[in-house]
């Protein structure tokens, strides 16, 4: 009866019930994210191990690093960009902070993700985009001529990320080049900025492919929430009416959208991201030892939980009287009376 009645009661938000089975997945899944956070890093066993941790201890990374290429290789030699430059084109000069270790993290054109965009554009202007040391963007003259063709830079720009991507010093993280703009903080003992530090972790192997290593954090959340989603709704019809329900009423067209799914990502990444906080601190603020793909992931769970609660109340209940209406136009469900599950009333003998 409790479950009727929230099914069809009415409301101004977009709500949904995590039952004790809910609440303790969420649990469950982000202590198995917490333990493969742990298992990725080697397995630490000490203090003094989790504070001198690089990318390197991990077994995958290493694994990732030992399986490189020369930094002049075939596609690079056919995939040039301006934004390799490491001196002024007309002085010679070099660039201030620039140099084979790490241009790569200082030029958004070698990032996998905003590399895409600003990369591209550098391709076609023949530039270099950089930030100073106030950590404002600045446009430079790069070391070859401009791409007109947009396509034509486009695969350039693709090709150049995959001739560097597996160099003994890879790529950046996708979005980190970002952090040169955080030029404020005092972090460790030299109480550097959150940009120097950031540069400093890429040179210690803090790449793209230690992201790929620590993405298996939040894949074994995601993978435990959505196995537990499935034999949840295969073998529980309730639930499953629940969750139909629920659909209707936020719109969700899938299970990443799915109000009841927002809610049990949030937990999960909200444990997995807390348990990788407890590691930093441990660590004694050893910035190595950060999950950025765990974060990430949280920010995003966070994000989507709270726009989902923060739907128009005219749409809310707009979409409840919906789907009231369609629920009593189905009416009662059709009775078999053959069904071996119908109730029947045996009359007992007169005693």
């Amino acid at each position: 009866m409790a479950r009727i009645e929230r099914r069809f009661v009415g409301g101004f938000t977009v709500q949904t019930h995590l039952d004790r089975y809910d609440i303790a997945m969420i649990l469950i899944a982000g202590l198995t994210g917490a333990l493969v956070d742990y298992l990725i890093m080697g397995s630490p066993t000490s203090l003094a191990q989790l504070r001198d941790f690089k990318p390197d201890d991990s077994p995958l990374t290493r694994f990732f690093h030992a399986h490189r290429v020369d930094s002049d290789n075939r596609l690079g030699d056919v995939a040039h960009a301006p934004f390799d430059a490491q001196t002024y084109k007309r002085s010679g000069a070099r660039i201030p902070g620039f140099s084979p270790d790490t241009h790569r993290d200082l030029t958004l054109g070698h990032d996998p993700l905003l590399g895409l965009v600003f990369g591209t554009m550098d391709i076609m202007k023949g530039t270099v985009t950089t930030f100073g040391p106030a950590g404002q963007r600045i446009v430079l003259q790069g070391s070859h001529a401009a791409v007109a063709n947009p396509f034509a830079a486009v695969a350039i720009e693709v090709a150049h990320l995959l001739s560097d991507a597996f160099t003994p010093d890879g790529l950046p993280a996708p979005g980190w080049t970002a952090a040169n703009v955080l030029q404020f903080g005092s972090l460790g003992a030299n109480n550097e900025t959150v940009a120097k530090d950031a540069l400093k972790m890429y040179e210690h192997g803090y790449d793209s492919r230690h992201f790929l290593t620590m993405s298996a954090t939040v894949c074994a959340v995601e993978l435990v929430l959505r196995a537990y989603w499935s034999l949840r709704n295969e073998f529980d019809p309730e639930y499953a009416e629940d969750l139909r329900r629920e659909a209707e009423i936020a719109c969700s067209s899938g299970i990443g959208d799915h109000p009841r799914y927002e809610a049990l990502a949030f937990g999960a990444h909200a444990v997995a991201a807390a348990a990788n906080a407890g590691k930093v601190a441990l660590a004694g603020g050893n910035t190595l030892v950060v999950n950025y793909p765990e974060w990430l992931r949280f920010i995003e769970a966070a994000t989507k939980f709270g726009r989902g609660r923060a739907v128009s109340p005219t749409d809310v209940l707009v979409r409840r009287g919906l789907g009231n209406a369609e629920a009593l136009s189905r009416g009662w469900p059709d009775l078999d009376v053959d069904d071996p599950e119908f109730p029947s009333i045996r009359l007992s003998s007169p005693t």
